[in-house]
């Protein structure tokens, strides 16, 4: 993980190794920041949640990256304020949130914490832009081509239902958007699952 061997030598006596299936919820929003996740394999989704649990499709986690909402959590001493589902079958690895502060001192954990927000950053800068300015069938393509790069597989085994929720939109809107998108051959539609046509 790290080539500086006294970092490395302090990360290995502290990490909790986790394997955990698809569809885990990790995080919700509220919860005490206790460890830092690192995605050895596999891969997370992000979601933002409101004060009536409505959540939103942020960003993914994948490996070698690690939250940077954790990051930021446990060094300000503040709760979570997104949700962390397992997108695909995951191994990581869980630093205690103490560990934060106490390895500032080596600069290779530094870069790797400013590197981790400042990526974040750039994909919640690219996740508002589309909400914004973006028409609600282009941010469900969106959506779709993200989770299908964070899960490698064209087959999305998620309901119409899922997808609304992570969208913030009637269900029968989205099923109205991915009928569509199935007339212009661009996803199949199956029950329980959504097929993704990229090429």
């Amino acid at each position: 993980m790290f080539t500086d061997p006294k970092l490395q030598r302090e990360f290995d006596s502290v990490v909790v190794r986790k394997s955990l299936p698809a569809g885990t919820e990790l995080m919700r929003a509220g919860d005490t920041i206790t460890h830092i996740p690192i995605v050895e394999k596999g891969s997370l989704r992000i979601l933002a949640q409101d004060r009536e649990g409505h959540e939103r499709f942020l960003y993914h986690i994948m490996p070698g990256e690690s939250c940077a909402m954790s990051l930021t959590c446990s060094g300000s001493k503040r709760t979570s304020s997104v949700m962390a589902v397992v997108e695909e079958d995951a191994d990581l690895l869980m630093v205690p949130a103490r560990c934060m502060e106490e390895w500032m001192v080596y600069p290779e954990w530094r870069r790797f914490v400013n590197d981790t927000q400042a990526q974040r950053f750039t994909e919640l800068l690219e996740t508002i832009e589309v909400i914004a300015f973006s028409k609600l069938d282009e941010q469900l393509w969106n959506y779709l081509v993200k989770r299908v790069q964070a899960t490698g597989t064209h087959v999305l085994k998620v309901t119409h239902q899922d997808i609304a929720d992570e969208l913030s939109s009637p269900r029968e809107v989205i099923t109205r958007l991915l009928s569509q998108l199935q007339r212009q051959g661009r996803v199949t539609v199956s029950r329980g699952s959504i097929e993704v046509h990229m090429s």
